[in-house]
């Protein structure tokens, strides 16, 4: 599996800090979901309780990708969101 951080951006425009997974190709679907919802954890646990912004997931076949719905899309929280995934991802 491979992760990925980047700075996506939502349908309505706003930031959208996020990361994907890849996985090999036949990669069982529980598997994926697993991975995504994993990762969501440890997200919601190192995000600070004065952050307002919610931690999604999205899966597609063998990859899919765990972002963050800014409350306030800032550049400022776009930043902060951006530095924890990181982190994260190490």
């Amino acid at each position: 599996m491979t992760k990925s951080v980047s700075q996506a951006e939502s349908r309505y425009g706003t930031p959208e800090p996020q990361i994907k997974l890849h996985f090999p190709k036949g990669t069982n679907y529980r598997v994926v979901k697993a991975a995504l919802h994993k990762l969501a954890a440890e997200i919601e646990l190192a995000t600070p309780a004065s952050e307002r912004w919610c931690v999604s997931t999205e899966d597609f076949n063998e990859s899919g990708r765990v972002y963050l719905e800014l409350a306030d899309a800032t550049p400022a929280e776009a930043a902060r969101g951006m530095a924890l995934l990181t982190k994260l991802a190490g």
